[in-house]
């Protein structure tokens, strides 16, 4: 949601008919199995202000959406797609050649990118929580279960069980990485579902783990609690 009350909502669409206006892409590549949507309504809920499709001709899925202050929307997800919609990209190409993470930046009123890129390595990745600071740095976290996701002044620098948690910070121009880690035990599963930033820029994120050996500091809760999986809340200096 921005200052102004207007909701902001990202996701998939199998729909030939979803309700498009002001569109950056009009066409859905994908028809009837699954791409990628931005919509903006205004404030009463009662119209539109614009949406979009934003896919490739495979699957592709909006999960989290975040507006700065003035109004440019930043989206991540995964897309299957060999043809996703690049502008500016950090990363031009689907490495591994099916599921892998994206971060979209648009402008105010989704009229254009201001960049898109694809973010995973050769395995499967996904984006599953964004935010934005004061700046316009994009803050994501998810899953990667690649050997060789892209990363910069790292916390983890390697993979400790089949699929870990991400934690990256994207520059304002999304030309740069600030900051990209895993984040993991070595346990089979972990995942980052959501992430925050505050003013200083120190980052919090959550989701879920099956490592007894998760990365702990300072911890309310220190072992695992048992059964399948555990919460867990992290939170990252700037």
């Amino acid at each position: 949601m921005d200052s102004a009350g207007h909701a902001y909502i990202t996701g998939t669409t199998g729909s030939r008919d979803f309700p498009i206006k002001k569109a950056i892409q009009k066409i859905d590549l994908h028809p009837g199995i699954g791409t990628g949507f931005i919509s903006e309504l205004n404030t009463n809920g009662n119209a539109l202000v614009f949406s979009t499709f934003l896919g490739g001709s495979s699957l592709d899925e909006g999960n989290s959406i975040a507006v700065d202050s003035t109004g440019q929307i930043y989206v991540t997800g995964f897309t299957a797609s060999k043809d996703f919609p690049l502008k500016n990209p950090f990363q031009g190409m689907n490495r591994g050649g099916h599921e892998t993470g994206f971060v979209s930046k648009l402008t105010a009123g989704g009229s254009a990118f201001v960049y898109s890129t694809y973010l995973g390595g050769t395995g499967h990745d996904a984006g599953y929580g964004i935010a934005v600071d004061n700046a316009g740095n994009a803050y994501i976290t998810g899953y990667t279960d690649s050997k060789d996701f892209p990363l910069m002044n790292p916390l983890q620098p390697k993979k400790r069980a089949f699929a870990d948690v991400f934690v990256s910070e994207f520059n304002a121009s999304g030309s740069a990485l600030v900051f990209s880690t895993y984040l993991g035990g070595s346990s089979y599963d972990d995942q980052g579902n959501s992430i925050a930033v505050d003013s200083t820029g120190s980052m919090y994120l959550t989701g879920y783990t099956q490592s007894k050996r998760f990365p702990i500091a300072n911890a309310l809760q220190k072992k695992f609690g048992g059964g399948s999986y555990d919460a867990f809340v992290t939170k990252i200096g700037p």
